[in-house]
């Protein structure tokens, strides 16, 4: 019988939207990725999890873990593209639209460089 050795990888990166830093983890597990985005308080925010769609459907599911509300972004994480589970937890003080956009496309742009 062979066994697979749990392994985490963790990547860290800092991008500034306007003056304002905003920080960006993302943790590799087997199969899965859990994806904090905050500014400068560092806590953990409202956590939701995505899993890719069923061979029959095309959208991935998500639900809330912790929080409030499931947000969108966690939905469009690409769960599909990636075949993969994600946690995903966003700790932003504001709900600035541009600023999701921005955090969305540098995610985006982060995780296409961990994970193909």
């Amino acid at each position: 019988m062979t066994s697979v050795e749990p392994e985490f990888k963790i990547h860290q990166a800092t991008h500034l939207f306007m003056t304002e830093p905003i920080h960006f983890q993302v943790t590799v597990m087997n199969k899965s990725a859990f994806i904090w985005v905050g500014q400068s308080s560092g806590k953990l925010g409202d956590l939701s999890m995505a899993v890719p769609p069923l061979a029959t459907h095309n959208t991935a599911s998500a639900t809330i873990l912790l929080g409030k509300n499931v947000s969108e972004q966690s939905k469009n994480l690409a769960p599909s593209r990636y075949k993969q589970q994600f946690y995903v937890s966003f700790d932003l003080n504001q709900s600035d639209d541009m600023l999701l956009v921005f955090v969305e496309k540098k995610l985006m742009e982060l995780l296409k460089n961990i994970l193909t």
